[in-house]
């Protein structure tokens, strides 16, 4: 399987796409997390504080903290969970003056703790594209290979997101797209959608249930399917279909968390005739099958001194937490935090 190919390649970083309508429970992990907000709004609390995050922020919490989510009402994010060890080297290479950082946000400063920024919806939204292409990573190549093209893509991101990290000379923090003395000359942002591309993503994301086809997409949009799909595929990362593949998955991965629908009637909900193909999908991106998805949640930081995960942070007294293998054949099922029941 995909995920077991990935695990045994030892690559640092996973990428989950997940839309959020109810409160999701604490939980701590083996790996930093990073989650962007493209869409909507939420209130994560962690060991050290409560933070609303909006579209355009983002929150950097280090491996062995717990944070919970409560969306208000609804929330999509993007989730990086990245080997703290690789994270803090790309990071001190990027960063080498630590007087150029923002407070607290340099590798040799940050202590792991809850950590936002707002790099901008115009800047995440550049680093779209790049985040399903490492969600997607190809398995085919060889594994110097794929995690090559990871971390070119990771890069990528930094470029997009780094302004939001530095500080100007008299304190105050850059704006998202400097001029002038900032490093990097030129534009850091690729072209707006075309008006075609929008449109399409837009059609896909309200209307998943419906049975596309690239000659009626591209019919919808007035335009040639070849061009279409050219079009779509640099500017998205991957071809239409894909794109609703991915689409349908995340709201059928939302509804098997946060609803007691079936898993037929969740794939159908979703536009899949289909629970076997729902299933298969499912089983590529988590490692396991939707119904031992929902068997098996990740296990619930609730609090103790001793907390082997929580570094001693957790407020609240109670049962020692299960530690989690970090590196389990599961781990984007465990990526996925399951609501309180």
């Amino acid at each position: 399987m995909e995920l077991i190919a990935m695990r045994s390649c030892g690559l640092p970083l996973f990428a989950v796409e997940s839309a959020r309508t109810a409160p999701v429970r604490r939980a701590v992990f083996a790996h930093a997390k990073i989650v962007y907000v493209l869409e909507g709004r939420a209130r994560v609390d962690t060991a050290t504080g409560s933070h609303e995050l909006v579209a355009g922020t983002v929150l950097a919490l280090g491996a062995g903290q717990w944070c919970s989510m409560r969306p208000m009402p609804s929330v999509r994010v993007w989730t990086l969970y990245v080997d703290e060890a690789f994270l803090r080297a790309q990071m001190s290479w990027v960063l080498l003056d630590a007087r150029r950082v923002v407070r607290g946000a340099h590798p040799d400063e940050w202590d792991g703790s809850a950590l936002v920024l707002t790099p901008g919806i115009e800047a995440l939204q550049c680093c779209e594209p790049l985040w399903r292409q490492i969600s997607l990573m190809d398995q085919t190549s060889t594994p110097e290979l794929t995690a090559t093209r990871m971390i070119r893509l990771f890069s990528r991101m930094i470029e997009y997101t780094l302004p939001a990290l530095l500080i100007e000379s008299g304190g105050e923090t850059m704006p998202a797209y400097p001029r002038g003395s900032f490093p990097i000359k030129g534009t850091l942002a690729q072209p707006p959608l075309a008006p075609q591309v929008c449109r399409s993503t837009d059609l896909l994301r309200v209307r998943m249930a419906e049975p596309w086809t690239m000659h009626r997409l591209a019919t919808e949009v007035a335009i040639s399917r070849t061009h279409l799909t050219r079009l779509f595929s640099v500017q998205v990362g991957v071809a239409p279909m894909r794109f609703l593949t991915e689409v349908r998955l995340t709201e059928f991965t939302r509804l098997i968390e946060e609803t007691g629908m079936s898993v037929s009637s969740a794939a159908e909900s979703v536009g899949w005739s289909d629970s076997r193909v729902a299933a298969g999908w499912f089983r590529r991106r988590f490692g396991i099958g939707p119904s031992e998805y929902r068997r098996n949640p990740h296990p619930t930081c609730i609090g103790e001194t001793s907390c082997d995960w929580c570094r001693g942070d957790c407020p609240e007294p109670g049962p020692k937490v299960r530690p989690m293998r970090p590196m389990t054949p599961v781990l984007r099922r465990d990526a996925q935090i399951r609501p309180n029941s």
